[in-house]
């Protein structure tokens, strides 16, 4: 039954996603993204001893659905929420107690803080999406139309900066910065904002390997 109701949810959510005609949006929150950040879920719920791995599959698997309900992005998980909640009540898939668990997930995956063990693993599975080599391949896809790197500071303003910094930027009117290499050290920074152990474990490496690419990058060009 487990298998079958989940394998409901992907398909849905794959043609709903996949009906979405913005190649933007394709190649920052397509199906592949939502793929991965179930297997990170699955991965954190593991490590953490979290048991129900059912509802929080069908979050991870819904937790983007909004995208393509929305124009403005911020306003996806509000409505993804909503959308979530009627699908799952057509459906019946779940109790109701369980329906409202996955979409309170759904609404508050990019909230950061007072959040329910389910919400609380689903966003930190979404952050480690942003991170290491699958991190790098994101930020130049999904921010091709911006300059790669300034040569005369080829790691960018924003090398090292922590999930503090980016706050006090974007309090400033700073937003991310002006080029690709921006976008990574903005998504390695991410990584300070997660809750569990077990994806702060996971999140250590790949950080590194972003922070090395950016060294290498410097390197290379310096050399050049």
């Amino acid at each position: 039954m487990t298998a079958d109701r989940i394998q409901q949810i992907e398909n849905y959510v794959r043609q709903t996603l996949e009906s979405v005609s913005d190649n933007d949006h394709q190649i920052a929150h397509g199906f592949k993204h939502v793929d991965r950040v179930r297997r990170w879920a699955l991965a954190i719920a593991r490590g953490e001893g979290f048991a129900d791995l059912s509802l929080l599959e069908a979050a991870a698997l819904l937790h983007d659905v909004g995208l393509a309900h929305v124009e403005q992005r911020n306003q996806h998980a509000r409505v993804g929420a909503e959308v979530a909640a009627q699908f799952l009540r057509e459906r019946r898939l779940f109790s109701a107690q369980e329906n409202e668990a996955i979409v309170d997930a759904v609404r508050n995956h990019n909230a950061l803080h007072d959040l329910e063990p389910l919400a609380t693993i689903l966003r930190d599975a979404d952050i480690l999406d942003m991170l290491g080599a699958v991190g790098v391949m994101r930020a130049f896809t999904s921010k091709y139309a911006q300059p790669t790197y300034d040569p005369q500071n080829v790691k960018g303003e924003t090398w090292g900066m922590t999930a503090r910094d980016v706050d006090r930027r974007f309090a400033e009117g700073k937003g991310i910065g002006t080029y690709i290499v921006d976008q990574i050290n903005f998504q390695a920074s991410c990584a300070g904002n997660l809750q569990t152990e077990t994806a702060m474990r996971i999140a250590a490496p790949l950080v590194e390997y972003m922070r090395g690419f950016l060294s290498q990058l410097e390197c290379e060009i310096g050399g050049a």
